[in-house]
């Protein structure tokens, strides 16, 4: 049965080896079959050599989070031996290159020091050597099974049948593991060879190779193993039209569809991919009924990118100020660079979307890793009184409706919108049904956008709102200064006048506040009469969704308070929230509980538990459910979860 299919896997090897690649075309072989996927790759800030690994998990219903340990392993080289061999759950198994047993651990170049010193103590307290012969001998005690692969035989007869050099051939190692990988998993290989096709489907002579070492793959394990017992049924989702597709994939879609005409960047990790996307994409044929409604053949952007993130956000705010609509994205370093500009963009009422993919700080900290930790540089960048709105996707369906959302928001209310995802969401990749992403939902909205400005047009006019009417430069002469102003944009040191624009910049906070529905500040997910409560934010969401469903299977009711907008702040939902509960728990990936923090400044209530992970890794299902367990037996005020390589 469908149903109870929940198939957890995970491929690693070194950097540069295709691990990408081999992650994808397991995930489109479980897609092609009917199952939904999630999965994400760790990866290091290096650009070759060290360990990298893709992580997935498919079943009926999409998955929430990837789950350890996981069903099975394939394992390209030493050091992934190293780091996962206890990953594989009793009854599993692990695929292996038979070459790489003896390696020993003091000669992996590339592994981290701190691990090696505790993989060495870990083997000297077996009586084990030091080498991968015995990990695996280790794993192999723990009820897993081992399938070793003489990869160097493989890539020899595939160089020979395909009549190309071993350099060439050799590149498809780790075609032969993730097919060995999913075939004992019980998928069959005629659907590996269509997701191969489908992956290097602009290289045939690649795609051919690829398919040819995945046969012979099959044949090995055929002849050496007896093969798999059975096979997985077909997926629910079977024939189904799906979008498979990163977070970085989906935001530029979610930007393109709400009319995003022009996108700076500077390239920084994990944002650049957003902008690499849409700039590959940057001119969009429309289908008929797009035509239809739009009165174009095709829409367009342009994508600049510039010597600075500093020189990025400027760009965009002459962009803006041209009438463009607009956006820059970055990271925490790259933003940090923008503070100045922000505050200009307030001042001169400028709309400008800074998507910003939180990465591990501070500094250049961990630039390929996980981190919530810039929420409260979110709220507070730029210098002065410097309201501006700041949101938070969940999920890739949310910031698919966010990134559209957050044009139409900067361009309405003529104010910078900081729009949070983190680099968990960025590199992981998911199935997505079309009716889920509906671009007829999206509308786009500029404001009080004036074509034609009459003779007494005063671009910051004081109006009841804050909000003033906007024209394009071009269209009348205009003032724009980040110099305090009259309402015809001329700077003055009035006091009278200062007070006044100071107050009309708070009403337009205020009208913010008061025209987003509720339902885009915060969502209760669960039962709400349960008795405890997880509050959280961004990427956790969905992790804590099936965190909520292992809860509930242990006997313990909860619910989940999702902050969405967290400036203006939702104060009064916030509060009437956390007010039902009895047990109060915030779930964060940062040290100084960053929305908690905010949670006491704006309501005055006092979480008193709390669960974070600062590894850099990506946050598990189970390590919610087990920390919060923890805290209601045992009364903990922090758990701190630790999971992952």
């Amino acid at each position: 049965m469908t149903e109870n299919v929940d198939l957890k896997l995970l491929i690693g090897g070194p950097q540069g080896g295709g691990i990408e690649s081999a992650g994808q075309i397991v995930l489109k072989s479980l897609v092609l079959k009917g199952y939904q996927v999630i999965g994400t790759r760790e990866y290091q800030s290096n650009i070759i050599g060290a360990h990298s690994y893709f992580t997935i998990r498919a079943r009926a219903e999409r998955p929430g989070a990837i789950h350890f340990p996981v069903d099975a392993a394939t394992l390209l080289d030493a050091e992934s031996i190293f780091t996962h061999f206890q990953d594989v759950k009793p009854g599993g198994f692990i695929i292996y290159d038979k070459s790489a047993v003896n390696t020993k651990l003091r000669l992996i170049a590339p592994m981290p020091k701190p691990l090696k010193q505790r993989l060495e103590e870990f083997f000297k307290s077996r009586g084990l050597e030091p080498v991968a012969g015995s990990a695996l001998k280790v794993a192999e005690e723990n009820g897993v099974k081992l399938i070793g692969l003489p990869m160097k035989d493989l890539v020899r007869s595939v160089a020979k049948e395909a009549g190309a050099p071993l350099s060439r051939a050799g590149k498809t190692v780790n075609t032969m593991g993730l097919t060995a990988m999913l075939y004992f998993s019980g998928v069959e290989p005629s659907w590996i060879e269509k997701a191969i096709n489908v992956h290097f489907a602009a290289k045939k002579k690649v795609a051919d190779m690829n398919v040819l070492a995945s046969k012979l793959a099959v044949e090995y394990i055929d002849d050496t193993y007896g093969g798999p017992c059975c096979f997985l049924p077909e997926g629910p989702n079977l024939g189904k039209e799906v979008m498979l597709v990163t977070g970085n994939e989906i935001v530029a879609i979610g930007k393109a569809v709400g009319g995003l005409t022009m996108q700076t960047y500077y390239p920084i990790t994990p944002a650049s991919d957003e902008a690499l996307f849409l700039e590959g994409h940057r001119n969009l044929d429309l289908a008929p009924w797009a035509e239809e409604a739009l009165h174009l053949k095709r829409i367009g952007s342009v994508v600049l990118q510039t010597e600075d993130e500093l020189s990025a956000i400027i760009a965009a705010l002459g962009a803006a100020a041209a009438g463009a609509r607009v956006a820059t994205s970055t990271s925490g370093p790259g933003f940090a660079l923008m503070n100045e500009a922000i505050s200009l963009a307030i001042m001169a009422e400028l709309p400008v979307v800074i998507t910003v993919w939180m990465r591990g700080g501070p500094s250049t900290g961990l630039p390929t890793r996980e981190g919530q930790q810039d929420l409260l540089h979110a709220m507070f960048s730029g210098h002065g009184d410097n309201p501006k709105i700041v949101l938070a996707s969940g999920d890739h369906v949310e910031a698919y409706y966010d990134a559209a959302k957050a044009l139409n928001w900067a361009e309405k209310y003529q104010t910078p919108v900081i729009h949070l995802l983190d680099k968990y969401l960025a590199s992981t990749v998911t199935n997505i049904h079309r009716e889920e992403i509906d671009p007829l939902k999206i509308t786009i909205e500029r404001g009080k956008l004036v074509e034609n400005p009459g003779p007494d047009y005063k671009r910051y006019q004081i109006t009841e709102d804050g909000i003033s009417p906007r024209a394009p430069m071009g269209k009348t002469t205009m003032v724009i200064t980040g110099l305090e102003h009259t309402e015809d944009g001329m700077p003055t040191e009035d006091p009278v006048v200062r007070e006044q624009m100071m107050a009309k910049r708070r009403r337009k906070f205020e009208t913010i506040a008061k025209e987003i529905p509720a339902s885009e500040k915060v969502v209760l997910h669960g039962d709400p009469d349960a008795k405890v409560t997880i509050v959280s934010w961004g990427s956790t969401k969905p992790i804590i969704l099936e965190a909520l469903k292992l809860l509930e299977a242990d006997g313990v009711k909860a619910n989940f308070l999702q902050i969405r907008l967290f400036q203006p702040f939702p104060v009064k939902e916030v509060l009437d929230y956390l007010t039902r509960a009895e047990t109060v728990i915030d779930v964060e990936q940062n040290d100084l509980l960053q929305a908690a923090f905010l949670i006491r400044g704006y309501t005055g209530f006092e979480i008193k538990h709390f669960v974070k992970k600062l590894t850099g890794r990506a946050l598990w299902d189970k390590e919610v459910a087990w920390a919060v367990k923890r805290i209601l037996e045992k009364g903990d005020r922090e758990v701190v979860v630790s999971g992952g390589a």
